[in-house]
């Protein structure tokens, strides 16, 4: 491998420690706990080489975002569905969202509920929920045929009841993404018309 190779594999396996050590401190500790220095101690590199990936704290919390949602392929929904019937990608795409808020919920609770008490990550958590609003908007596109509502109005329903805080409201019904699917699912289809 070139020097070249090796920098820049050296370069990613920093970052992946400092995206696995922030998802740590995120998933198990107090937010205020969760700072640029306790980020660096737990990944064993310096603050300055998290600014330098990173920086700023927000663009950390975006990073480790950004890597949950690639790695779980929710960027991939449109791609992997548009084979699909309009029901089959509907069903495809609740039940890997599903997947995904199950799995995650760990992590994604803390940072929902802080939302609502700081505007960074309110602000950051409103950006990915724009994004998968996009994402959905082609679905329900798909799905409309005459329903009863406007499609804006169709679409805001069908991006409530796909949220997390919908998902993690379901109780021991979250407890099983399968099954919460086929009710999201449901839900999804009966404001589709």
């Amino acid at each position: 491998m070139s020097t070249a190779g090796r920098r820049a594999a050296a370069i990613a396996a920093t970052r992946r420690g400092i995206i696995d050590a922030a998802r740590e401190l995120l998933a198990t500790q107090q937010w205020q706990r969760f700072t640029v220095e306790a980020v660096a101690n737990r990944a064993e590199v310096t603050r300055v080489t998290v600014y330098n990936q990173f920086h700023s704290k927000r663009g950390l919390l975006d990073g480790v975002l950004a890597d949950l949602t690639d790695r779980a392929g929710m960027d991939q929904l449109l791609t992997d569905t548009q084979d699909l019937s309009a029901g089959e990608a509907c069903a495809l795409i609740v039940r890997r969202t599903c997947l995904f808020w199950h799995s995650e919920r760990q992590l994604l609770r803390p940072l929902f509920g802080l939302a609502g008490a700081d505007l960074e990550v309110a602000s950051i958590l409103t950006q990915r929920e724009e994004w998968r609003g996009n994402q959905l908007r082609h679905l329900v596109r798909r799905l409309t045929t005459e329903p009863p509502f406007d499609q804006a109005d169709v679409l805001a329903g069908v991006i409530a009841v796909t949220s997390f805080p919908t998902y993690d409201a379901l109780g021991p019904l979250a407890d099983d993404p399968a099954r919460a699917a086929l009710l999201v699912n449901h839900l999804v289809r009966s404001l589709t018309g």
